[in-house]
């Protein structure tokens, strides 16, 4: 690793003192359906698509890929504090993980394959930001270093 970095000058900035963020450029639902919407961006990043299911509701959320940002798109008006299912707007294949529930509410939580790299898991309740991005290989991450953040790019 040491020869690839050998012409990064990290001395003009402390990494600690950047902005660090996880950009999700592919996701996949369970029976392999591409999730990344390129219609509808946010952060001029494509957005991931689910089908949000709420009582007798249901439409589309564009969901941010930038990891830890809550800044999505809805079809659906949720009151905070409920809970809502996720499913995969192409195959329908429910995206809830049956085998986890959230460490901060105990609500159940959805599961986003990243292929060869991962998952990301997250709360489906609105208002609790419990997520997880569990990641296999680091070697599929990309690593960018400038003047202004350091950005994993996945």
């Amino acid at each position: 690793m040491g020869e690839r970095l050998k012409d990064i000058h990290l001395s003009k900035s402390s990494v600690t003192d950047r902005v660090r963020t996880v950009n999700i450029q592919t996701a996949h639902c369970p029976n392999g359906c591409d999730l990344m919407c390129e219609d509808i961006k946010i952060h001029d990043l494509n957005s991931i698509c689910v089908k949000i299911h709420y009582k007798d509701q249901e439409g589309l959320l564009h969901i941010d890929p930038e990891f830890g940002s809550y800044e999505h798109i809805s079809e659906v008006a949720i009151p905070d504090g409920e809970v809502v299912r996720f499913s995969c707007p192409h195959c329908g294949v429910s995206l809830v993980d049956e085998s986890e529930t959230c460490r901060t509410c105990s609500a159940p939580v959805f599961t986003m394959i990243l292929p060869n790299e991962g998952e990301v898991s997250g709360c489906l309740r609105k208002g609790c930001f419990d997520h997880t991005l569990k990641i296999e290989s680091f070697e599929v991450l990309q690593l960018r270093i400038d003047e202004d953040f350091v950005k994993v790019i996945m």
